[in-house]
């Protein structure tokens, strides 16, 4: 049985923030794409800026200065001194705070951020989300589960940032041939409605599209028609005509989000 390695937090925390720099100059964008300037594999980068002391060593910082011509300081990586860039060139390429990977922040002004989200694809599929939709596991760390999908950014509000997920439209449930449809491909910008604010009741006439997610049948997007806070239950439409009507009791939903803003339209849909 191997002995299981044991990771140091503080230095794959400076090495995911060399990561975040990278991505900042638009070097990389995932994981994938680290891997793919240095010539590793994503499972080593994926160690590395966990912490993995055998991932985490001079050889792979020398790689990394070569690949992406940037000056990352030894010093500051392995052992927190000094700054993230060899000295006399910090002031050219100023120092990016560690940030989780689906809250990349690129420009701020005033209360409003411009945040980089992950693309969430909607799969009516058993499970999806799972992880980190609902029933988060605190020991995954986020840089595993987003890298694996497309990115954009948006602009939001800093206060509520939180709340906020985009989502890729799978299906065509919700397309009944008119500008109202929401087509295969559509980006969204979904805002979460946490649990504890349900009883308050959903509907909602500015937002009548929802996305949810229900463990045992994955992420769905519908017209939300009808609340039931006596029976717990919401009533979902889709625009599409061949899709039936569906009764959902709450108790089996994990997550709500209203469907705020189209951020992208698939265009081969007209």
């Amino acid at each position: 049985m191997k002995a299981e390695v044991e990771t140091n937090l503080a230095v794959g925390g400076r090495f995911k923030e060399m990561y975040h720099y990278l991505q900042s100059k638009a070097l990389v964008h995932r994981q994938k794409d680290l891997a793919n300037l240095i010539g590793a594999t994503e499972g080593n980068v994926s160690r590395m800026l966990k912490g993995d002391p055998r991932y985490t060593t001079s050889s792979m910082i020398s790689r990394i200065c070569m690949a992406s011509n940037l000056p990352f300081s030894e010093d500051y990586l392995l052992r927190g001194e000094g700054t993230l860039l060899k000295d006399g060139t910090q002031d050219e390429a100023p120092k990016k705070p560690q940030r989780a990977s689906n809250e990349v922040e690129t420009n701020t002004s005033g209360s409003r951020i411009i945040l980089r989200l992950p693309i969430i694809p909607i799969e009516a599929k058993a499970g999806t989300g799972k992880g980190f939709l609902y029933d988060r596991d605190s020991s995954q760390d986020p840089d595993d589960i987003y890298d694996e999908f497309d990115s954009m950014e948006v602009f939001l509000e800093r206060e509520v940032s939180d709340r906020y997920k985009l989502f890729r439209v799978k299906g065509d449930s919700m397309t009944d041939g008119t500008l109202s449809s929401i087509c295969a491909g559509d980006v969204l910008l979904c805002r979460e409605v946490f649990p504890e604010d349900w009883k308050l009741g959903l509907t909602n006439n500015r937002y009548p599209n929802v996305v949810i997610v229900i463990e045992e049948e994955g992420i769905l997007i519908k017209q939300l028609i009808k609340h039931s806070k006596k029976n717990e239950t919401i009533s979902l439409h889709s625009l599409n005509s061949a899709y039936k009507d569906l009764s959902i009791d709450l108790k089996k939903v994990r997550a709500f989000y209203y469907v705020e803003r189209l951020i992208d339209r698939h265009l081969a849909q007209w």
